[in-house]
């Protein structure tokens, strides 16, 4: 299996990053597609929500090397989602965190853990 092969892809994800105060207002349900391969964990907006997302500057737009990935936990449910708090590094080294809310959140949480190493 080569490094760009899916471990686990899932569209319409709602998400949520947690950088700041505008960004936490947000709410994108249905409007994120999440992907993840042995060496990345691409988390982007669906392309009829992309435009807006960008342009309100939401930070949902990230190609996360595994190897940056602090930690994935989960944090409850939502209306049939689990919730699923991801912690990473930015290429600047800041800490950042997501919340993603996923129907598969289990395979999630399991095959990101597998990619770390854990």
């Amino acid at each position: 299996m080569g490094d760009n092969e899916a471990l686990f892809s899932e569209h319409y994800v709602a998400a949520q990053s947690l950088k700041n105060s505008w960004t936490r207002l947000a709410s994108t349900y249905g409007c994120i597609w999440v992907a993840l391969s042995r060496s990345t964990l691409t988390i982007r907006p669906n392309w009829y929500a992309s435009w807006a997302i960008r342009l309100l500057a939401l930070d949902l737009c990230h190609e996360i090397p595994i190897r940056r990935i602090r930690s994935v936990t989960e944090t409850g449910n939502w209306f049939g989602y689990g919730k699923v708090e991801l912690r990473f590094a930015t290429v600047e080294g800041d800490d950042r965190r997501i919340v993603l809310y996923l129907k598969q959140y289990g395979e999630f949480v399991e095959k990101v853990r597998g990619a770390m190493g854990q």
